[in-house]
């Protein structure tokens, strides 16, 4: 009699693939710094200032005592803040229901003043 096999722990490898979970962190990461590109970009056109890739990889061309750097820091946040809250709505299914509660919400606040 063939002796039978035991079924895989669970948590096992199988369930959380390494490659696939790096793949998901390079497209998050690639998916980051293409939106931080083209806001910044943006804001740098329409600010009048001069782009550079220290704007996307440093701060140390971020000023805090002016406008336009304050401005460049709030397009940072923005920026960390929307791909905090779009990776969190998409791996949990909870979260997956918050904008329309947030919508709704925010629209009663508006028109109710």
């Amino acid at each position: 009699m063939a002796r039978r096999r035991r079924p895989p722990r669970p948590g096992a490898l199988t369930e959380l693939p390494p490659l696939k979970i790096l793949s998901q962190i390079a497209a998050l990461q690639a998916a980051y710094y293409a939106v931080a590109f083209v806001l910044l970009l943006f804001t740098a056109l329409i600010t009048g200032t001069r782009f550079t890739l220290d704007l996307m990889f440093g701060w140390s061309s971020v000023r805090g005592d002016t406008t336009q750097g304050w401005l460049m820091g709030f397009i940072w946040v923005l920026d960390g803040g929307l791909f905090m809250f779009v990776s969190l709505s998409l791996s949990s299914p909870l979260l997956s229901s918050y904008p329309i509660p947030l919508f709704h919400l925010s629209k009663c606040y508006s028109t109710s003043r």
